[in-house]
């Protein structure tokens, strides 16, 4: 850092605020938003739920993200923060620590349940232009958050992340406003897991009161493991640590490698089951479970009967999110997945053999200049993202807490990434965070356009807008125009994009 950057950084006293567990030093950005990370929102004891975070004497240092989850490092990735298992914190960027009773943006981020960070984004830029306050938090994953099995009783809550986001969300009731954030005006957003958390969260007992709006990101399924899945991942992760049976003793005392080793070594058998038309693709391991406490059955399924919080929804996906891309049929899994035989037969136990051919049909009559893998990445990212968002905002469309849908079309210019709009795409364009970066490097492999910067400003504003209203900037979902907002170079609305593909899984998603 230049000597200027260093006395500009002098010349701005470091922020103090007051929480209930005691004060906290922070820091200001270049930018003038405050940024405060790394505070504990919560403590737990492995696998259990977590408990309020004890208090400190003193000033505690919040200019440092705090360790995030034991995990193995996701792909790209060159530096992650500390891992522990004592990683219940979170981060807090605000334009002001005063009375202002800002909207809160709460975002959970995604890596399938078994990777990721709050510290990966930061919520600088959508504070300072959208005058909010942005929380990003980290929480349990993978075995340590999602266990398979229960270790103290049968009553006990399995989906020990779900809680902790909800400890994190209590947390915000309690201080956001020294922050000057609302509490009473909390958004929950999150991308693929996060999303898949979000949706998870707008039905469960323990989070109800405590956000108003929601906005699932790409949240996939948003299903909850079936007990059968559960009892076939814990027979294989407790035989990979050498165990024959549940033993409370040896998993408290297991090293978080063994158990991450373990954890590798479930998720690479049930990808040999799918791969082998085994099973059909739904139980990936270490996400929500039915847990019969926090969850009784698919959040998606609750959403749809109307079992769910009474709040409007901002709901969407990219443009094609398992497209294919250099990135992605790199995996050798991941191409046999992409291959006729797999996708039909994984759609025959959906349904039936000749609704799987239907549906095979339907997308070659929509994708007749696409090869074989190409069409199923439209079928997977349908199926999998795109139907069940569509299905929520068709839930949501006749209550008065309505829902808003958009498509992210931007595509990932890069090599790598196969040059479509693809999974995880727009993540840094909803932050704000495509200056240059190993991400925006990975993405687009160029500096981003006048045109892509502009689009990224027009969707922090939709997205501070709808936490600040409860409400979006276009026409809200309905079963006539089914109006969706469109993220292109020039974003627009569009009525019923992909309404024939929509079509096709009548009955099915």
């Amino acid at each position: 850092m230049s000597g200027e950057d260093e006395t500009s950084k002098a010349a701005r006293p470091d922020p103090m605020v007051d929480i209930a567990q005691g004060r906290l030093r922070g820091e200001t950005g270049a930018d003038g938003v405050l940024a405060f990370r790394g505070v504990p929102y919560a403590e737990a004891e492995r696998f259990r739920p977590p408990t309020r975070a004890k208090g400190w004497a003193g000033v505690r240092d919040a200019t440092r993200p705090g360790p995030a989850a034991p995990q193995d490092t996701p792909p790209g990735v060159s530096a992650m923060p500390p891992l522990s298992e004592d990683c219940l914190n979170l981060n807090v960027f605000t334009p002001a620590a005063d009375g202002a009773r800002r909207p809160v943006l709460f975002y959970i981020h995604g890596g399938a349940f078994v990777t990721g960070t709050g510290a990966f984004h930061s919520g600088a830029r959508l504070a300072a232009d959208e005058d909010v306050v942005v929380v990003t938090i980290n929480y349990r994953l993978g075995v340590l958050g999602f266990p398979p099995f229960r270790v103290f009783g049968d009553d006990t809550p399995m989906n020990l992340g779900l809680l902790d986001q909800v400890a994190a969300l209590e947390w915000v009731r309690d201080n956001i406003a020294a922050f000057g954030g609302d509490p009473g005006n909390v958004t929950v957003f999150g991308y693929s897991a996060g999303g898949w958390s979000t949706g998870a969260l707008m039905v469960m007992p323990q989070a109800r009161g405590l956000f108003h709006r929601a906005a699932p990101q790409s949240g996939a399924f948003m299903y909850a493991m079936r007990k059968e899945a559960q009892a076939e991942h814990a027979a294989v992760l407790l035989g990979a640590l050498g165990l024959e049976h549940v033993d409370r003793d040896a998993l408290l005392l297991a090293a978080p490698e063994a158990l991450l080793k373990a954890q590798a070594a479930t998720v690479a058998r049930w990808r040999e089951r799918v791969a082998a038309d085994q099973i059909v693709e739904l139980d990936f391991p270490f996400t929500p479970l039915n847990d019969g406490v926090t969850l009784a059955e698919h959040p998606i399924v609750s959403i749809l009967r109307g079992a769910c919080a009474d709040l409007p929804v901002l709901i969407g996906t990219t443009g094609e999110e398992l497209g294919v891309s250099p990135m992605r049929m790199t995996d050798e899994w991941v191409r046999k997945s992409y291959m006729q035989g797999s996708i039909v037969a994984a759609l025959a136990k959906l349904s039936s053999p000749a609704r799987a051919a239907e549906v095979w049909g339907g997308y070659e009559a929509l994708h007749p200049d696409a090869d074989e893998a190409k069409r199923i990445g439209h079928i997977r990212g349908d199926w999998m993202y795109r139907v069940p968002a569509i299905r929520v905002a068709e839930a949501r469309a006749g209550t008065p807490q309505r829902a808003w849908m958009y498509r992210f079309d931007i595509p990932a210019p890069s090599a790598f990434m196969g040059g479509i709009a693809t999974h995880a795409s727009d993540v840094l364009f909803w932050f704000g965070q495509i200056g240059p970066s190993p991400f925006m490097e990975l993405l687009y492999g160029r500096p981003v356009t006048p045109e892509e910067e502009a689009a990224s400003r027009t969707m922090r504003r939709d997205l501070a807008g709808f936490a600040r209203d409860g409400r979006a900037s276009w026409p809200a979902y309905d079963l006539g125009r089914r109006a969706t907002k469109i993220y292109d170079l020039t974003p627009h609305v569009a009525d019923d994009p992909g309404g024939e593909a929509r079509a096709l899984w009548e009955g099915l998603v």
